[in-house]
């Protein structure tokens, strides 16, 4: 099975994902104005994965706030150093959301798509070879 591992800038937080397969994750780049906000950059990247399939170490801040859409969005980070760790939805279900650039070895779980593509900053490209959209769900 395979295992990712990440962590925070300062090391404070640690985590494992251990997944039966690659295809149980998806990276996905996210254009909207909420992911740029809390990134503090034009676009966000997650990768989703099953929450059973995660363990931290180091305890995380929690933020909770709207997503804009009157859903609950629930994003921790290290108290240390601020790195952003875990995102969710209040409808994720059984499923997280790890900022992309926590883990040590990013390439091996690549995006597989773009959402809120409408709100794409004119000056960056389209990810080739994923799945574009241009709201979450089309």
């Amino acid at each position: 099975m395979p295992t990712y591992s990440g962590s925070c800038y300062c090391g404070d937080i640690k985590y494992t994902v251990t997944l039966s397969s690659p295809d149980e994750a998806r990276t996905s780049i996210c254009h909207c104005k909420n992911c740029r906000k809390w990134t503090g950059s034009a676009f966000g990247i997650t990768t989703k994965v099953p929450r059973s399939s995660l363990s931290v170490t180091g305890k995380t801040v929690e933020h909770v706030s709207d997503n804009g859409s009157g859903t609950k969005l629930f994003r921790e980070f290290c108290g240390t150093c601020g790195s952003g760790i875990l995102e969710y939805g209040e409808n994720a279900g059984e499923n997280t959301y790890i900022t992309y650039g926590t883990l040590e070895k990013p390439m091996e779980l690549p995006p597989k798509g773009e959402f809120y593509c409408k709100y794409r900053q004119e000056w960056m490209p389209e990810v080739p070879d994923v799945f574009h959209k241009k709201e979450i769900k089309e």
